[in-house]
């Protein structure tokens, strides 16, 4: 009787704590959204910019020209089948009118949010984080983070992010232990996107920092590694689909070095985001677009023992030192260095991509610096609970209005060069000849 009634008394509480934690959850989920879509409210006036012109309206190919790679002249070397049927859908349902495309856009960048979040309460309860706003800071920090404006603003960036909600989905999949499902996904995501193909390296690095790497699981790995085998293979050997151009000043070495210096860039624009431009300039001489061989007298002027290239060397190596240093201590911000990497090797010039740096190749690695933000404030709670909530809170609106006034750049072509020559006038002729 005693146990019974113990019994009752434990589940009782027990009970009502879940119960609050899944109304908690909602809240969360709701508020999520509705600040999300508030930032991003103001796209819906944006027209059509840069590759916009290229694809819309005229780029909706069907289920054979995508997947034989079929693309607009000018953007051979790109192999996004997926994506070449989402942009005929979108045709039938929007033809021409951006707001079509706008609120696509946006569907799909909440969705990839709400990933986040779910994505970030199993690594709480990995970690044992006792803080139950770490979900949802963090997904807000990734929903309203300016660099992301490229990616959902710019109608034909977007349609990349659809494959990265895939991946989203097949990262939290595999958390929840649906493999089939998540392999599924993880296909759909490939075959999208290439930045997607890190997917199998994130699962193995997850597993490194949760200590589940075992032997015993590699079956697991195989399957999504076996995912991207395929992807690869058809494209490399069937439909023979290979580079969007020549390394950086037709040297694999200089491209590597310049490369270095991109990585610090990106740090930057994810640390500091308060300069966002579509033409990055790497250093002096150096822009990010290098269509067509572009100015690489600097590029190739490059030596390994240049001060730029070895601070550049030294934050990286300090930062992979630090991923590996605090694993123990604090496995969420090896979690979240480890995940910025990685995520970022399909757009490190392996394989030429024609443009060194773009600001949406930061959309999955965004995720990274998004739940190390979150684990600074959680950490900062547990001795100064006042100054954690005034530290979120002032993060997420600069994070806010930043993205809201990014947003208006790419209003047109006009607006969004002349945003950039605003921020480097005397070093981005590549915004100087789009304008003219």
């Amino acid at each position: 009787m005693n146990s019974l009634r113990n019994s009752i008394s434990m589940t009782i509480p027990t009970t009502f704590v879940m119960s609050f934690m899944k109304r908690t959850h909602w809240i969360q989920v709701i508020g999520i959204l509705i600040v999300t879509a508030c930032v991003y409210a103001n796209i819906f006036a944006n027209q059509f910019a840069v590759d916009d012109h290229v694809f819309i309206g005229a780029y909706h190919p069907n289920v054979q020209e995508a997947f034989l790679g079929v693309v607009p002249k000018g953007h051979e070397g790109v192999y996004r089948p997926v994506r070449g049927l989402f942009y005929t859908a979108y045709h039938m349902l929007w033809g021409t009118n951006p707001i079509g495309y706008h609120a696509s856009a946006l569907a799909v960048h909440l969705l990839s949010t709400l990933l986040v979040y779910f994505i970030c309460l199993e690594i709480a309860r990995t970690f044992s984080l006792r803080w139950k706003w770490f979900a949802f800071v963090s997904a807000l920090a990734f929903g309203l983070h300016p660099v992301h404006t490229e990616a959902i603003t710019y109608i034909a960036a977007s349609m990349d992010s659809i494959g990265i909600m895939f991946f989203f989905a097949s990262f939290y999949a595999y958390l929840k232990q649906k493999t089939a499902f998540s392999v599924t996904l993880a296909l759909a995501a490939f075959f999208t996107t290439e930045i997607t193909l890190t997917l199998p390296f994130m699962i193995i690095f997850y597993e490194w920092v949760t200590r589940k790497l075992s032997w015993k699981r590699v079956w697991k790995y195989l399957w999504y590694v076996g995912g991207m085998a395929i992807y690869l293979g058809v494209r490399f050997f069937i439909v023979h689909v290979t580079t969007r151009g020549p390394y950086l000043a037709n040297s694999f070495y200089l491209t590597m070095v310049t490369m270095t210096k991109v990585l610090v860039e990106y740090v930057k624009v994810l640390v500091w985001p308060l300069t966002l431009v579509q033409n990055h300039i790497i250093s002096p001489g150096i822009e990010a677009f290098v269509y067509r061989d572009y100015r690489t007298i600097a590029i190739a002027a490059q030596s390994l023992f240049d001060p730029d290239i070895l601070f550049s060397l030294m934050v990286i190596c300090g930062l992979i030192f630090l991923m590996f240093r605090v694993r123990k201590r604090a496995p969420i911000v090896s979690l979240g260095i480890g995940w910025f990497f990685l995520s970022l090797l399909p757009v490190m010039e392996f394989i030429p991509q024609g443009s060194m740096m773009n600001e949406r190749s930061a959309y999955i690695s965004s995720f990274g610096w998004a739940i190390i933000l979150a684990w600074g404030i959680a950490s900062m709670n547990h001795r100064w609970k006042k100054g954690a909530i005034w530290c979120a809170l002032g993060i997420l609106a600069f994070y806010g209005v930043q993205t809201f006034s990014r947003n208006r750049d790419w209003k047109n072509d006009e607006t969004l060069w002349q945003a950039d020559i605003r921020v480097s006038p005397n070093e981005n002729a590549y915004a100087y000849f789009a304008l003219g």
